[in-house]
């Protein structure tokens, strides 16, 4: 009998797992190349918890800098870390993700970098 409860609670403890995963908040990846974010505009939706996933594919570091836009955002607690005076590093080659809950508006994007917004390095952030 012993063996029959454990075998037909496993299902169960199945499921729970499946609705924990499930309740993740979506990602949206914003790629860092050399001079250039993509996508350039980055549309998300307003009260809609998500993760930006933050890719740094170029061949030094860059940072993702949008000071009002994570003035007005929820920061999740465990993201709030990683942004400094409004932007984020990136080492060449790291990934970094920040959970947030983002406020409507439209907000401009940039590395602050030595000339990188100068070369092309900035986009901008839509929220509706």
């Amino acid at each position: 009998m012993r063996i029959l409860l454990v075998a037909s609670a496993f299902p169960l403890m199945l499921c729970g797992i499946a609705q924990v995963q499930a309740a993740a908040p979506p990602h949206a990846d914003v790629v860092l190349a050399d001079f250039s974010y993509s996508p350039k505009t980055i549309r998300l939706n307003e009260g809609e918890k998500v993760t930006l996933r933050l890719i740094n594919q170029g061949s030094g570091g860059h940072n993702f800098s949008a000071p009002e836009f994570f003035q007005k955002a929820q920061i999740d607690p465990a993201s709030a870390p990683l942004i400094r005076k409004g932007k984020v590093e990136v080492r060449k080659g790291a990934t970094v993700d920040l959970t947030l809950t983002p406020a409507a508006g439209q907000y401009k994007l940039k590395c602050t970098h030595f000339l990188h917004s100068g070369f092309g390095m900035k986009g901008r952030i839509v929220v509706e």
